[in-house]
């Protein structure tokens, strides 16, 4: 099965480089690129790109990311400015094609490859999405109100459903290309008799209409064989379903950050620190293209040498107070000044030390084993304060405060070094994450068994469910991703 991309740049021709393709960033968009191509790349022969003429040589010569072939489209969007109807060069790829093939967006990422009961289906999508928002409903009666001329189907699903289901397009394809070829015709057709209401309205939810609402209406009409990456009919529009673990464990089936999930730093530390894991020299080269087109990162990259003269503590801590609040339990002889000059002075080795421990994180399954040491980290500084305390310090929001950092509760005030952000970080803990200090201090080296019998022995927490062993590894390993932790050597 052949295996496309579509990455259409509406950037100025001039800094085609600066297209941030509604991510946070442009380095992000080209990242995310990127780390979908070497995903794909590990389960198929080869990857195909279709772009427009304005970014083809970025991506070949400067990016360099991996492609097999780079096909140029043309610059199709020009007639049809002021519709928002971004979708369409997906569109015009799907038309390109004359043998089965899967489409795959940019921004998703297969870490398992798709079943061959998917890839043998007639047709193939993410998953049916459950309009439980209503935005397709909702479009759709803005399109009728202002006389848009519908497909028989679709004016029958409207009248006789309340609440519509569409097929998700982050992956689109399958092997029956006559009926892929019909679809795009409807498309096409739909979009040329309402050109005009489409430029009238500028809205971007039409692209759910034509591209996903007709491919699942057709397809259930003509009872095609649908395979789809996440089964289930009520799925819902907020994509809470989907696996969008962001810690760092190996991974499987899929992530797809659509819509506002591509806005989220954490999405932006995930593929940044993942492209990283999987080719380094990749994001690196991306990193330091951009970052000479006066590019900058959200975050450093210290142990690449390419910020070396721009180091700087991005938060000047004005009050040293906040971070040694409250009674030093661990680190009380490191204060906070120590701890800014030591990252001004040595961040490489710093990020270093946090990348090979949590490198190994994306490798390891589970953590319940006893051949794992872990112990805490040396360059931290940990205080005891009051609940009282803790609301100052989050600037007595009191929305912000979790339903563990209550009065009563033990409550950590833990100062770290983080190279990436360039500042001491401060975080509030309780809870679980205290035992689990407190365990460590005291014994100085422990494996998570140990850490479990400790945590069954004190609190009673049961180790027989599976739920609350993988609850567990993920706090351990958000605690090492933080820099709480570290393995022991």
């Amino acid at each position: 099965m052949k295996i496309i991309q579509t990455f259409y740049s509406y950037a100025d021709n001039d800094s085609p480089i600066l297209d941030n393709a509604s991510f946070l960033s442009p380095d992000m968009n080209w990242k995310s690129m990127a780390l979908s191509c070497i995903l794909l790349k590990k389960h198929f022969k080869e990857v195909t790109l279709y772009c427009n003429q304005r970014v083809k040589k970025l991506i070949i010569d400067q990016f360099q990311i991996p492609y097999d072939n780079i096909i140029e489209i043309p610059d199709l969007m020009e007639g049809y400015r002021g519709c928002n109807l971004w979708a369409l060069p997906k569109i015009h790829t799907y038309s390109l094609q004359r043998e089965p093939f899967l489409h795959v967006d940019c921004d998703w990422f297969m870490f398992e490859k798709l079943s061959d009961s998917i890839l043998n289906s007639d047709i193939i999508g993410q998953n049916i999405e459950y309009d439980d928002q209503m935005y397709n409903h909702r479009t759709l009666e803005k399109l009728i109100s202002n006389k848009c001329k519908l497909p028989p189907f679709v004016w029958k699903e409207f009248k006789n459903e309340p609440i519509l289901r569409v097929i998700n397009a982050g992956v689109l394809g399958g092997n029956d290309i006559s009926f892929i070829q019909k679809y795009i015709q409807t498309i096409f057709h739909f979009i040329n008799n309402n050109k005009t209401i489409l430029h009238k309205l500028n809205d971007g939810f039409v692209n759910s209409i034509y591209e996903q609402l007709f491919f699942y209406l057709m397809a259930k009409e003509c009872h095609k064989t649908i395979g789809l990456c996440t089964e289930g009919d009520m799925l819902s529009t907020r994509f809470d379903w989907l696996p969008m673990d962001l810690t760092y464990s190996t991974k499987s089936g899929y992530m797809h950050l659509l819509a506002n999930l591509k806005r989220k730093i954490s999405s932006y530390v995930f593929v940044n620190q993942y492209l990283n894991y999987l080719h380094p020299e990749l994001g690196y080269r991306i990193t330091k293209v951009c970052h000479d087109n006066g590019i900058s990162p959200l975050i450093n990259f210290p142990e690449w040498n390419i910020y070396n003269s721009t180091y700087n503590i991005k938060e000047k801590v004005s009050n040293t107070n906040i971070h040694e609040a409250g009674t030093p339990i661990i680190g009380e002889k490191i204060t906070i000044d120590q701890m800014t000059q030591s990252l001004l002075q040595y961040p490489q080795e710093i990020e270093r030390e946090i990348k090979s421990n949590t490198n190994r994180l994306w490798e390891i399954d589970s953590l319940w084993s006893t051949k794992y040491y872990f112990e805490l980290s040396d360059k931290i500084r940990i205080s005891e304060i009051s609940y009282e305390r803790a609301i100052l310090l989050l600037g007595n929001k009191t929305d912000k405060i979790s339903p563990q950092l209550k009065n009563g509760n033990t409550i950590y005030c833990i100062s770290i070094p983080d190279p990436m952000l360039m500042k001491i970080v401060t975080i509030l803990i309780s809870g679980i994450k205290v035992d689990i200090i407190k365990y460590l201090h005291s014994v100085k080296l422990a494996t998570l068994p140990d850490i479990g019998k400790y945590l069954f022995d004190k609190l009673k927490i049961s180790l027989i469910e599976s739920h609350t062993k993988i609850s567990i590894d993920k706090t351990l390993r958000s605690m090492i991703v933080a820099g709480i932790l570290k393995f022991s050597s």
